[in-house]
């Protein structure tokens, strides 16, 4: 795996670059060697939106990318995987088919607790949704997923059917969030060829 240049990190629904595991990934990526230039934009809560923004966000990087992505983070990150030569991907607890749990949603509206702002789901959303996923992912060689197996929001199995021929690292008990996401950061930074001493996790989790 070739070396990378810039570490795109891209959270889940209902979430913000501002959260635990983007900051760690952050903090990770300015410990990191060769050092990475890390960008997380923030993903508006509408499928389109946020696949736009995550879209414009890679094309603005030159050089080579690992592209990180959580939950719906890993489905908007799968997509741009497909479409574009994204150098490395890690996948955490990626949303696969998320149009089916969006279903479940319609006429609900969801708080982000990071902004306050409010999402109403509508079917249009749902519809989105099914228009960006992807069912036959290709060159899985340059993706690490990793799982909580845990996880109550999704089940797990689903995204390791789909994603056959990516490197899996399963985390027994652990939740939707990966509470353990920090033992993970020197894997998930050696898919792009940098390095994170264990050391240097005391300084992320701080």
């Amino acid at each position: 795996m070739a070396t990378v240049d810039h570490v795109l990190y891209l959270h889940g629904f209902n979430s913000h670059p501002s959260a635990w595991k983007s900051e760690m990934t952050r903090k990770a990526c300015a410990l990191a060697t060769p050092r990475p230039d890390f960008h997380a934009p923030h993903l508006i809560p509408r499928p389109g939106e946020a696949f736009a923004i995550a879209e414009a966000a890679f094309r603005a990087l030159p050089g080579r990318t690992l592209v990180i992505g959580s939950s719906l983070g890993g489905f908007v990150g799968l997509g741009l995987a497909e479409r574009f030569d994204v150098e490395a991907l890690v996948l955490i607890n990626p949303a696969v088919r998320p149009s089916m749990l969006a279903s479940q949603w319609v006429g609900t509206t969801h708080e982000n607790p990071y902004t306050g702002d409010a999402c109403f789901i509508e079917p249009a959303f749902v519809d989105e949704l099914k228009a960006l996923e992807v069912t036959s992912p290709r060159r899985m060689e340059r993706c690490l997923a990793i799982y909580g197996t845990a996880d109550d929001t999704l089940d797990y199995r689903e995204a390791e059917q789909l994603l056959k021929g990516s490197r899996t690292l399963l985390s027994e008990g652990d939740t939707h969030g990966l509470d353990r996401y920090a033992d993970f950061l020197p894997t998930v930074l050696a898919q792009g060829g940098l390095t994170l001493n264990r050391a240097d996790l005391v300084e992320c989790l701080s």
